[in-house]
């Protein structure tokens, strides 16, 4: 579901960075909530679409993905951030072929404190985030395999 003026305000006004997520539904309606939004200038949260399926799967996102296509269309510079979901990524790929993919920053971080224990890296891996140069990038990224060249690895390994 999407409404009219969320499909307009995003195509007109919005930054073309969407995120899409899904989070179970626990009450007697089971299911996954599947949903699918932006910031806006304000940088507050943008809600930009929502349905319900019956699971994180590759079905259930496809539809998703299918009917936030039918609203917004192919767009350039579109870019899905999302937690590395396989079901995400494939289906983002095939239904916006032109669009890019990244990886939540909160996902991320989480994943490399539960793999990492002990590193303190999660401040300097939030900084190469947010880098607007390629020799700012460059640099953090030195501290990073300075500080566990397997973090640098494991970044690399995941940004494929």
């Amino acid at each position: 579901m999407a409404l009219g003026p969320s499909i307009e305000g995003f195509k007109s006004y919005i930054c073309l960075v969407v995120v899409v997520d899904g989070t179970f539904l626990k009450c007697k309606h089971q299911g996954t909530l599947l949903i699918a939004t932006s910031l806006d200038g304000n940088n507050q949260v943008y809600l930009l679409a929502f349905g319900i399926g019956d699971s994180e799967n590759d079905q259930s996102w496809h539809w998703f993905f299918t009917k936030l296509y039918g609203l917004i269309s192919e767009m350039i510079d579109l870019v899905f951030i999302s937690d590395r979901n396989p079901s995400i990524v494939k289906t983002a790929a095939r239904v916006f072929p032109n669009s890019l993919h990244g990886i939540c920053m909160y996902h991320l971080g989480q994943n490399m404190k539960a793999k990492f224990r002990g590193v303190e890296v999660h401040d300097i891996i939030y900084k190469c985030s947010i880098a607007y140069r390629v020799v700012e990038f460059n640099q953090i990224m030195a501290q990073i395999r300075g500080t566990d060249a397997r973090v640098a690895q494991y970044l690399i390994e995941v940004r494929s």
